[in-house]
């Protein structure tokens, strides 16, 4: 395979994938701290608005990390060194995020996007934090699987650590 091609499939992977990372750590960081303060129902509303929007991009933004990571371990090097293993680890965890987000945190979205906002569960704010929870969790292994591509595409056993992506 040609370097360019090489680099254009690391360079991909790692824009796709750190674009949904950051994502993930914003709605953790500042979106839902931000609407965890509103008043109840504007709180449902917006919850639910986020629950919608997300729920119809993530699955294709996840998918796509998953087999652009997946390229990466199949055309970082010719031989199973540390590239390649850093590239099936962080493979290996967005694959894993997709399975633990459809087992653990989708199911909450699902309830809260049926929700009224003016006859919330008495349990609603319980399950608010524990998708919160849920995804405090995803984002850190998430951060992990970025970390192990970013480090896929600059790691060389034969050079020592230094930074592959040579644009010119």
């Amino acid at each position: 395979m040609s370097p360019g091609f090489v680099q254009a499939v690391e360079v991909a992977a790692i824009v796709v994938a750190g674009t949904m990372t950051g994502n993930e750590i914003a709605v953790a960081a500042f979106f839902h701290p931000a609407i965890s303060r509103l008043e109840d129902a504007v709180h449902a509303r917006a919850a639910q608005a986020l629950a919608r929007v997300l729920g119809l991009a993530m699955p294709f933004w996840y998918g796509l990390t998953f087999l652009l990571s997946l390229a990466v371990t199949f055309v970082v090097g010719t031989s199973w060194d540390a590239p390649r293993w850093l590239a099936l680890g962080a493979t290996v965890l967005f694959g894993a995020m997709i399975v633990y987000t459809i087992l653990l945190p989708v199911p909450i979205n699902n309830q809260i996007a049926r929700w009224q906002a003016d006859s919330l569960p008495a349990n609603w704010r319980e399950l608010r934090r524990r998708w919160d929870l849920l995804h405090a969790v995803r984002v850190g292994l998430l951060v992990v699987a970025f970390v192990l591509l970013v480090a896929a595409c600059v790691v060389r056993d034969d050079q020592g650590f230094h930074f592959r992506l040579d644009i010119r």
